[in-house]
């Protein structure tokens, strides 16, 4: 059996700004390496993707002829073929009619659903509004069971240059 390791985590000791600045610009070179290997294969994937849509092209135009080929025949002999059924089967598959219903509507529906007073065709999302909550006292918060949480968090920002990724 294969004895588990933990691996350690090696921090860097600093202990000055200069220090500091040269850590922050080791990860800028580390991200620029990120991105240049994450450009790398993105290329590489679109590639691939061009090739196969340029493989697929010709079997995916013949589904498309094969499956108007059917619809044709279908609509032609619609009353013969569907006079009691919507749906054939047969051994490689099935085909038919399948009845559908959509709403139209045009610019003015909900203004005119309002002036008729449809309200049950009216949808209304509502949801918490924090921007406004923000100004808010904490005793007011605390009325509707919310409270104000603050916390500092550290971060880092990278000053990047443009890279050219192509070399």
């Amino acid at each position: 059996m294969a004895k588990r390791k933990k691996p350690e985590v090696k921090v860097k000791k600093i202990t000055s700004l200069k220090e500091a600045d040269l850590v922050l610009k080791r990860l800028a070179e580390l991200n620029n390496s990120i991105k240049k290997i994450e450009a790398e294969t993105d290329d590489k994937i679109n590639e691939i993707k061009e090739a196969a849509k340029k493989e697929a092209e010709p079997i995916l135009q013949e589904i498309e002829a094969l499956e108007h080929s059917l619809a044709v025949y279908s609509e032609y002999n619609k009353e013969e073929l569907f006079k009691d059924k919507k749906t054939i089967e047969l051994t490689f598959g099935l085909f038919g009619f399948r009845q559908s219903t959509s709403i139209s509507i045009k610019k003015n529906t909900l203004e005119l659903l309002k002036e008729h007073g449809f309200k049950e065709a009216i949808k209304i999302k509502e949801s918490v509004n924090k921007e406004v909550m923000r100004e808010w006292s904490d005793e007011r918060l605390s009325l509707v069971n919310a409270k104000r949480v603050v916390k500092d968090s550290f971060w880092v920002e990278v000053k990047e240059n443009p890279v050219d990724l192509k070399e």
